[in-house]
């Protein structure tokens, strides 16, 4: 959770939104930003400091057409965090793709993905900008289908992790029924964080997970 927190930490005051916002148009240096965003460069300055304290963002130092050279701030990171709440559930993810992803082959992002170097290799830049623009678009729309994807998925996860923790009530054992829908909910953790946020000690809580994955978890 410590990157996510960092993050969240970062964007979670309006003004970093809105700086974050104007780079991620193009790198600025902080004369403009307070221009740019009707603020006093003191104020701007403070939240630059906080940003890349935190890693968000980076300086360069740029020439200036009246002066000394000037630091210009620019994105550091490429960052998608998703938080997903309701009852039954609670899932905060955070990740980094700024680097080139691994892209599985004959995949539809495989095409997308050598359209784009074929049109890197047009002669004349201003001739990309129309197909890339059209890639944009169909990047754009299939994201779209996703997220309504994963809202479904979301909803059908719910229902199904709620009716699951409604007929765990049926356990005897309170421990039990807490390890059972901890699992359920997380599915993947340490068995030292299960035990420091289940206040179980780890032998009595390994045994409860032996008895738990026999009898619910056994290949059918």
């Amino acid at each position: 959770m410590n990157e996510l927190d960092s993050v969240l930490n970062a964007v979670e005051n309006p003004i970093r939104r809105r700086i974050i916002e104007r780079l991620s148009r193009e790198p600025s240096y902080q004369l403009q930003l307070s221009k740019d965003l009707g603020l006093s460069q003191q104020l701007v300055a403070k939240h630059l400091g906080s940003m890349e304290d935190a890693g968000l963002v980076k300086t360069l130092m740029e020439e200036s057409p009246r002066g000394p050279k000037r630091k210009e701030y620019i994105l550091s990171k490429s960052v998608s965090v998703t938080v997903d709440f309701a009852p039954n559930l609670f899932r905060a993810r955070v990740f980094t793709f700024g680097a080139v992803p691994g892209i599985e082959e004959n995949s539809e992002s495989e095409r997308i993905f050598e359209k784009i170097n074929e049109i890197m290799k047009y002669p004349d830049e201003i001739s990309r900008i129309g197909p890339l623009a059209q890639i944009i678009l169909e990047v754009d729309n299939k994201l779209k289908k996703m997220e309504e994807e994963r809202a479904v998925l979301l909803y059908l996860r719910t229902l199904a992790l709620r009716e699951a923790a409604r007929a765990s009530g049926s356990l005897k054992s309170s421990d039990r029924r807490k390890v059972l829908r901890y699992i359920l909910n997380e599915q993947k953790e340490s068995l030292m964080d299960m035990s420091y946020v289940l206040g179980i000690q780890k032998q009595v809580l390994s045994d409860i997970i032996d008895e738990i994955e026999s009898e619910f978890f056994r290949e059918q």
